[in-house]
């Protein structure tokens, strides 16, 4: 007999920040402008530029050859795999970031590397 035991403690694995504590410049030009120096443990692999597509490492992700675990982005309910360089940064509402467990426990193994929960202004 086989059990499993997942654990998701909420101390540790969410970093969220509402716009009124997120500070948004109005020269912001991209999401990473945003994140890049605000979130404790959050890393920018890749050029903030029109060609690049950069990716996100949080705090326990792997780098490895054969693991890459970078981020997942879920913006309003639509998760997404590669970086949203199309929303305007003065219409985010609020970014949450899960840590890996707590990405892979709500959005499965697509999620090992965390997420970016992006919410927009309607």
């Amino acid at each position: 007999m086989l059990f499993l035991f997942f654990s998701c403690g909420t101390t540790n694995s969410t970093i969220s920040k509402p716009s009124s504590s997120l500070s948004i410049s109005p020269a912001a030009s991209t999401i990473l402008d945003v994140i890049v120096g605000k979130f404790p443990g959050v890393k920018v692999i890749g050029d903030n530029v029109a060609n690049s597509n950069p990716r996100i490492l949080i705090r326990g992700g792997s780098l490895s050859i054969n693991n890459q675990a970078f981020a997942v982005y879920d913006v309003d309910g639509s998760i997404q795999t590669e970086f949203p360089s199309y929303i305007d940064p003065q219409q985010i509402k609020s970014i949450t970031i899960l840590k890996s467990l707590a990405a892979t426990n709500k959005y499965g193994g697509i999620a090992r590397g965390g997420a970016l929960i992006i919410k927009l202004k309607r």
